[in-house]
């Protein structure tokens, strides 16, 4: 029975033969590439099937070679990589939010930065020259902003769409996205530039005697412009100890009484100069070019080396970094008051590391202007906090710094996502090269390092992205999907290499890593860049089938 498929100005006949007992029928079998039979003439792009149940309604008019889902640093960065290396194919950035930025543009509690050098956590393309290596939000914005009207990508991004669900079809070679106004979008090649955190549920666990408290509580991830003002002059509790309380703590301590830091366990801080000397040497006696680009890699250099050495050296690196953060405090404690409230359980880089540019974090102690308690919180009263141990923490604002939730449908953030019919279960796949998902056709994602600045990774797997998209166009074909081969089964280690609380609650519904090549994620940007980079496209596990249209039409992809 024949299967009729119309486009714009096209006319395509695809005939789908499989004989069973002396009839031709039609089937679509999940996880394989169909076997077609094509007679076309091809003058325009995109694929509209008149049948609802199987393909793209014909009211698709948004249809592109490429979509980015998300217009943060990921996704800019993956647009420049598109402008640079796939002149000639279509796409878009749907942002579900009013305006560029992601994190940054989203968060709002007092004092966010970078917890990263932006000599790497800036883009390789636009590399940030200031000799302060920890920037505000504010900064970051403008630095974004900036980086996306320079090379034309503002134009490319369409804001406040939200799309709820993403359905991808074999039979058609298109990615279908429905959006909460019910707008159709459709595009050959999707990649996703989301993150992996929620935004619409941060980790906010309930603490008996809530109900009690008469005064606020607030998650950061929640923060108000109007929260500003009610901490003004008020004796503020911040439960966390991570680094969204490292770097909410001394901006509260400005306007604020006095601030109670309440953790349940210590976690490591370093103390960076607020402007690197190194770097302004370099700035002051180098032409521009050069200076930006021996800052940069310096830091991606000593960043690793670091990394290297924790990893290596344990209980070395535990040594030097308790060392220099008792030194920031400036005997404002005795050392079993420094054993207790900032000595970790846990070696350094199981979890992330946290910065203090020019030690604000350390000052507001050495300044009697805050005060640390460490043990488990027991419940709330009206008045603050009451300890297990019986320490009472008295508070008229308490805010809880108590993490982030990942994504439960990582790495589609909030969308519903059908493939070929079936529903996608993120736990059932395997992550292909840090940058894929097996048996997920046409999708690439990017997820930064946990051990070093986000946009390292991200400018890696964008460059991935475009040589598949380029070799997709020259070689004809239509469908890209990652296969575990037998014999690949999980590994022990999660795709993150981190021990933090976010990593470990969301463990049961992550994608796996498997125990070989190539479904082990290395979290080394220099492993990453050989293989990523520099590497071919073809691989063993890689499966391509053939374009469903004439070479005319796959020419760009």
């Amino acid at each position: 029975m024949p299967f009729m498929l119309t486009v714009p100005r096209t006319h395509v006949r695809i005939q789908i033969l499989r004989e069973r007992g002396g009839e031709k029928t039609t089937q679509v079998h999940n996880n394989s590439f169909l076997l077609i039979r094509l007679e076309t003439t091809c003058t325009d792009r995109g694929v509209d099937a008149r049948n609802r149940d199987t393909t793209m309604s014909a009211s698709v008019t948004n249809d592109y070679d490429v979509l980015i889902i998300g217009s943060g640093v990921s996704g800019i960065d993956a647009a420049y990589y598109m402008n640079e290396h796939c002149p000639s194919h279509t796409y878009a950035i749907l942002e579900r939010r009013a305006s560029l930025g992601g994190t940054w543009d989203f968060f709002k509690y007092p004092g966010i930065r970078s917890d990263s050098d932006m000599y790497t956590f800036g883009f390789s393309w636009k590399i940030w020259k200031s000799a302060k290596p920890i920037a505000p939000a504010e900064d970051i914005l403008q630095y974004l902003d900036e980086a996306a009207r320079e090379q034309g990508i503002l134009k490319r991004i369409q804001f406040n769409i939200d799309i709820r669900r993403a359905e991808w079809s074999s039979l058609t070679q298109r990615w279908k996205l429905t959006t909460a106004t019910g707008q159709i979008y459709s595009c050959k090649m999707l990649f996703g530039c989301t993150g992996y955190y929620s935004y619409e549920k941060p980790h906010r666990p309930h603490f008996r005697g809530e109900e009690n408290f008469k005064g606020l509580i607030v998650h950061p991830q929640d923060w108000k412009k109007e929260h500003n003002s009610q901490v003004a002059k008020k004796h503020v509790a911040v439960i966390g100890s991570g680094a969204t309380a490292v770097t909410l703590i001394p901006n509260l301590a400005q306007t604020a009484s006095h601030v109670t830091m309440v953790q349940r366990s210590p976690t490591y801080i370093l103390a960076r100069p607020e402007e690197d000397a190194m770097t302004q040497t370099i700035n002051n006696w180098l032409p521009e070019y050069f200076a930006v680009q021996l800052n940069r890699w310096r830091h991606i250099i000593m960043q690793r080396l670091m990394f290297e050495y924790c990893t290596r050296y344990p209980e070395g690196a535990k040594k030097t970094i308790l060392s220099g953060m008792y030194k920031q405090l400036k005997g404002a404690m005795s050392q079993d008051e420094f054993d207790k409230h900032f000595t970790p359980k846990y070696n350094p880089w199981e979890q992330r590391l946290c910065l203090s540019p020019g030690g604000d974090f350390f000052k507001v102690f050495r300044e009697n202007k805050g005060s640390i308690v460490t043990g488990s919180v027991k419940q709330f009263t009206s008045d603050g906090i009451l300890m297990e141990d019986g320490d009472v923490v008295q508070a008229d604002v308490i805010i809880s710094a108590t993490g982030l939730n990942m994504q439960h449908n990582f790495p589609f953030s909030t969308m519903d996502v059908v493939i070929d019919g079936e529903k996608y279960v993120p736990s059932a796949k395997f992550v292909y090269k840090g940058v894929m998902l097996s048996d997920v056709p046409n999708f690439a994602f990017i997820v930064g390092y946990t051990n070093a600045s986000w946009t390292l990774k991200a400018d890696i797997a964008s460059l991935f992205f475009t040589k598949l998209v380029n070799y997709m166009a020259k070689n004809n074909k239509g469908i890209v999907c990652p296969r575990v081969p037998t014999g690949v089964k999980p590994s022990d280690g999660d795709i993150w290499s981190l021990k933090s609380g976010y990593v470990l609650r969301a463990g049961a519904h992550m994608p796996k890593q498997g125990n070989q090549e190539p479904w082990i994620q290395y979290h080394n940007y220099f492993v990453d860049a050989t293989k990523l980079w520099f590497g071919g496209i073809e691989d063993a596990s890689l499966e391509f089938g053939p374009c469903i249209m004439n070479k005319g039409l796959s020419s760009r992809l």
